[in-house]
């Protein structure tokens, strides 16, 4: 299985208020160039559906995205703006590179700050040769390193993010799910929690994406079903990691020799990986070799995705489990009154 990597962010606009943190002036500067290349390309998508000659596939992708802004600023209570009411070509068919590293020896990022949005267990680049270099550096200092494609990225809000053409190739529930995820970071973004920014996006984006098919303007029996799947996927596929990496931390407490410590995270690794396969919820590679900076990568994306879940139990339900999420994320320690809303909601229902 194909991971999503979406919302990996690349605020230049931000880090060249301090360009000591995350990189430097010159990381700083290519990112911002980059950047403002791709904002340049941006066209209005009133006036692209306007063309009779428009590749009926982008067409329809087009109009896709328009309901579904709708849908996230209506029912969802995203805020929207200007956000994907525009359309930007790209060359390729990668927008960025995401570089992330972690201790060998424990479950623990190494992080990258920027202002604004704090520490981050990630860096974006445009240029896959500078990633892997910066890769490289780190790999060098006996981290755990991994280096992978992203096809989107938000800026926050700060600018009218594009829709590009490497997200307009996706199908519809992937696409749904995109819009979504990514609204849902311009309207809430905690500094420096990237696990609760981007899980919540998830559920945000998988759950409304399954609202929009299943109850919604784009019902549809085949999108709704896909929609219902993957996020059944989602989250089987985050309790499995979830349990390796409850494994994983006990193992690394127990302060074994390096080397008795490296045969069994191998070991753990492989035995979850059989898992993996068997129940068709990805590939071998993604857990073999042991790698601790993909497994966080896979953490930050799918923690209490279950907790979320129950604060939606019907489609109706998610706006307002969204506006739940945006006043947890604004009240401080975000993951904890998740939970406990989603105790109280759970309590209310068996009442």
């Amino acid at each position: 299985m194909k991971r999503r990597l979406l919302v990996y962010t690349l605020i230049w606009a931000l880090a060249l208020l301090a360009a000591c943190g995350g990189g430097g002036a010159g990381y700083v500067v290519r990112a911002g160039w980059s950047e403002a290349r791709i904002l340049l390309r941006r066209r209005p998508i009133t006036d692209l559906l306007a063309r009779p000659d428009l590749d009926p596939t982008l067409r329809e992708r087009l109009e896709l995205v328009r309901a579904v802004r709708e849908f996230a600023a209506g029912p969802l209570g995203l805020r929207v703006g200007a956000n994907y009411s525009t359309f930007a070509q790209l060359d390729g068919d990668t927008t960025a590179y995401v570089l992330s590293a972690a201790h060998r020896d424990r479950l623990a990022a190494y992080t990258w700050w920027y202002p604004i949005v704090g520490r981050v267990p990630y860096q974006g680049f445009f240029e896959r040769g500078q990633a892997e270099a910066a890769g490289e550096r780190l790999s060098g200092r006996g981290l755990d390193v991994e280096v992978r494609p992203a096809v989107a990225f938000s800026t926050l809000g700060w600018f009218a993010d594009p829709l590009l053409s490497t997200v307009a190739q996706a199908p519809p529930v992937a696409l749904a799910d995109t819009v979504i995820h990514e609204l849902f970071h311009s309207t809430i973004y905690v500094p420096g929690d990237a696990t609760f920014n981007e899980s919540a996006a998830t559920f945000a984006g998988e759950r409304g994406a399954i609202a929009f098919f299943c109850s919604g303007p784009g019902t549809a029996p085949g999108p709704c079903v896909e929609a219902r799947r993957r996020w059944a996927m989602t989250r089987a596929r985050a309790t499995l990691f979830g349990r390796v990496a409850t494994r994983l931390r006990r193992l690394y407490a127990a302060r074994l020799p390096p080397a008795r410590r490296e045969r069994l995270r191998s070991w753990i690794a492989a035995t979850a990986a059989d898992t993996l396969v068997r129940r068709r919820l990805g590939r071998r590679e993604e857990l073999v070799p042991p790698n601790n900076a993909r497994l966080l990568g896979e953490l930050v994306y799918g923690t209490d995705l279950d907790t979320f879940d129950r604060l939606a139990e019907r489609d109706a339900d998610l706006g307002p489990a969204l506006r739940t999420l945006v006043r947890a994320g604004q009240d401080g320690d975000a993951l904890a009154r998740v939970r406990d809303a989603a105790r109280l909601r759970q309590g209310t229902a068996l009442d």
